[in-house]
């Protein structure tokens, strides 16, 4: 497995050189200087929204609602006319790159990001690690949907070392019971500083340490950054007592228009210089976050309905303070001026567990790749290792696009039974989006 090895190693050069120290060098000193300074943090948002020519709220530490009557723009008229959006090509978005995702409600998106958009993405991240205690250099393990590895590697490692980004990359498709011990011993071997996780990947390894009635071994750890989907409290508190560390986690979505990032006490900070944020009040008591683009000069989304939502903490509801001069919560104890709300409660994903212990989540990619001509895609479990992948597909889908869907979903899930069903429209539930893994009976 040196090739896989080797690519790694090639990519994560290319992101060092592309991304990874203009971020460090060119965009992350300014984000730092946002953390503690409210004069900071307006001055550099309301430059970041002259920069684009959008409109955001003018004081970025406050929540703020969506005023009455605004007119916000639907992912269903994004996905329909994407160009609709697309600024020419200028100085400081040349160069850019086009993306398709399906997203938790596996309908895809075509999406276009500049490349100063790729840089900005990963300076916020590297100003979220720092928050963990991490620094450049540092070792990071890397527990997500990348393939680095055979269906059975002879080796019996389900993972592979970056030895240019320091990381240790692997794969959340062969986590199982029989297999989850080896990952705990490569992870005390490889001694991270983080590990980067989605929480149904990471919280299958804490619940099989306290099954096991031990605790992760590793020194130099400081903290898990889970994201993708959402943590729940159960899951936050078993990473808690099986690694002894805190966790950090982390809301993003592809249209790059919110952030959320937690910080040492737990709470979820509203990183308002990521993206202009205002919130949508729900029935439920919750709020959605509609999100304005401060970062992507090649495709800037104003108002744009994300589809997740937060709650906000009690006695800062939309009722309460968060009209035009905005909500502004009881100061966090890290001192950090962005605002904060309660929980991220709006990426519910669910799991399955194979006979053979394997343990399935975040199947999202499977319904990617620029030659697929679908419109929407579900993944149903029958049980008994037998799948059918549910499409809504688009004119000119055929048994090529079948075929290379099965290939997707064996390449991530090997040794199932896999099925390519056509349907008219998945049926959605009250908050109009539809399990994006569903479970018979």
């Amino acid at each position: 497995m040196a090739a896989r090895t080797l690519a790694l190693a090639w990519r994560s050069l290319g992101r060092l050189l592309a991304r990874g120290l203009p971020a460090r060098l060119l965009v992350l000193p300014a984000l730092l200087r946002n953390e503690r300074s409210a004069a900071a943090l307006n001055t550099y948002v309301a430059r970041r929204a002259r920069r684009l020519g959008v409109d955001v709220p003018p004081d970025a530490t406050r929540l703020h609602a969506v005023p009455p009557g605004a007119f916000l723009l639907a992912k269903s008229a994004l996905r329909q006319d994407p160009a609709r959006h697309l600024r020419p090509r200028r100085f400081g978005s040349l160069l850019r790159n086009t993306i398709r995702t399906s997203g938790t409600s596996g309908s895809p998106l075509t999406l276009v990001q500049s490349l100063g958009a790729v840089i900005r993405e990963e300076a916020f991240i590297q100003r979220q690690l720092r928050w963990i205690g991490w620094r450049p250099g540092q070792r990071r393990a890397w527990i997500r949907g990348d393939l680095v590895c055979d269906e059975r590697p002879p080796d019996g490692r389900y993972w592979r070392r970056d030895p240019v980004g320091k990381l240790l990359v692997m794969s959340s498709y062969h986590l199982s019971n029989a297999t989850i011990g080896a990952y705990v011993a490569a992870l005390e071997a490889f001694d991270p500083v983080v590990i980067h996780a989605y929480p149904s990947s990471i919280g299958a390894i804490a619940h099989w340490l306290e099954a096991a009635g031990r605790r992760y071994g590793g020194r130099a750890l400081r903290g898990v950054m889970t994201s993708s989907e959402t943590l729940e409290p159960d899951v936050r508190a078993a990473l808690m007592r099986a690694f002894g560390v805190l966790v950090f986690d982390w809301y993003g979505q592809a249209e790059r228009v919110a952030a959320v990032g937690t910080c040492e006490h737990g709470r979820y900070h509203l990183l308002s210089d990521y993206g202009g944020v205002e919130l949508l009040a729900l029935p439920d008591g919750s709020s959605e976050l509609v999100g304005t683009s401060l970062n992507n000069a090649a495709m800037p989304l104003a108002r744009y309905r994300t589809g997740d939502t937060v709650l906000v903490g009690m006695g800062m509801g939309m009722g309460m303070g968060m009209g035009e001069g905005g909500g502004k919560p009881a100061p966090c104890p890290c001192g950090r001026v962005f605002p904060t709300v309660e929980a991220v409660i709006g990426r519910q994903e669910r799991s399955v567990t194979l006979p053979d212990g394997r343990m399935v989540a975040r199947l999202d990619r499977v319904f990617q790749g620029s030659g697929l001509r679908l419109l929407e895609g579900q993944v149903r479990y029958h049980g008994q290792a037998r799948f059918t992948l549910r499409v809504v597909a688009a004119d000119g889908f055929g048994s090529r696009d079948e075929a290379a869907l099965r290939e997707q979903f064996l390449q991530r899930v090997p040794g199932v039974q896999v099925a390519v069903e056509r349907v008219e429209a998945i049926p959605r539930g009250a908050n109009g989006k539809f399990e994006f893994i569903a479970v018979d009976g």
